[in-house]
């Protein structure tokens, strides 16, 4: 289903956006994920999401060798925003030369590992979710849960993050370690992670889960379609914009279709790097001083 939407903004509607779960928001994406997703590319973490969330606890960067061969690094991080009660999972995307590697090995092999809630994904995805995870994440996950009864689960990423956040969402899903409705997924230039068999599973338990595609995102389209059935999962906020605010955007909730994305060829790699107008592996080297969300 296609459906078109033109931003609004309401200063004193702020907090119901927050507490929805059934609609996708562009303030709260805009202003909350966004920020967060690429905080995960600053050295100085603490200081980014001080500056980004009031009221806020950094709990630990992540950071470990996703790819033995290459030297590639996976990173994310872990916070609580206690002024949104959320706990945050956060992925660091890829930087513009591991994006044309990851672009060319997608359409080179791309080969495929079982998930544990059913399907198949990427290996390469699934090995550095698997190794983040197990370096100190996990743990932290549980320990930040056990202290924060009621709160909503925040994950984010962008790019090779964006498959890492759909893999923890899912996995934490299946697993029944969080309580769902309290999900929220929401991604950025999020490659195919998986098949149908493993959108199926993504789509049955996240009620909450949104790919945010930036126009002409070339590596929401990666690997292909024809290679090993690789296939997205639901649902899809498509910008076909510069993404300024006010601009509208279309949500397809299905989980391939030419209503969105999907019905473009001509694609390119700025605009995976360029989200809300800020580039994203330079968005957060100020440590993040100018993305207070609660002056919006």
């Amino acid at each position: 289903m296609k459906k078109i939407y033109f931003a609004s903004f309401c200063l004193f509607c702020l907090i119901p956006y927050i507490s929805a779960v059934s609609a996708y928001n562009d303030t709260l994406t805009r202003y909350w994920f966004w920020p967060l997703s690429a905080a995960a590319n600053n050295p100085t973490l603490e200081k980014c999401v001080s500056n980004i969330l009031q009221n806020s606890q950094f709990q630990r960067r992540y950071s470990v060798q996703c790819d033995m061969n290459k030297g590639d690094n996976c990173t994310g991080f872990t916070a609580i925003s206690h002024s949104d009660k959320a706990i945050i999972i956060s992925f660091r995307g890829s930087t513009l030369p591991e994006v044309v590697q990851e672009v060319a090995d997608a359409l080179e092999d791309a080969p495929i590992s079982p998930f544990v809630g059913g399907g198949n994904v990427l290996k390469y995805f699934l090995d550095g979710f698997n190794d983040i995870w197990t370096a100190g994440m996990k743990d932290d996950f549980y320990t930040m849960k056990n202290a924060n009864p009621g709160y909503e689960l925040w994950i984010t990423g962008h790019s090779l993050g964006a498959a890492m956040a759909s893999l923890t969402a899912t996995t934490i899903a299946h697993l029944k370690l969080f309580q769902i409705d309290k999900i929220k997924l929401v991604t950025f230039g999020q490659p195919r992670v998986g098949d149908k068999d493993y959108a199926a599973v993504v789509d049955s338990l996240l009620p909450y889960s949104y790919r945010v595609i930036h126009n002409r995102d070339m590596f929401a389209h990666v690997p292909p379609q024809w290679l090993k059935g690789y296939h997205h999962h639901q649902s899809e906020i498509w910008y076909p914009n510069d993404m300024k605010v006010g601009d509208s955007w279309i949500e397809c909730d299905v989980d391939e279709g030419p209503g969105c994305s999907d019905g473009h060829t001509d694609l390119n790699i700025p605009d995976h790097l360029i989200y809300f107008q800020h580039l994203t592996e330079s968005a957060a080297f100020d440590d993040c001083k100018g993305w207070n969300p609660y002056k919006h």
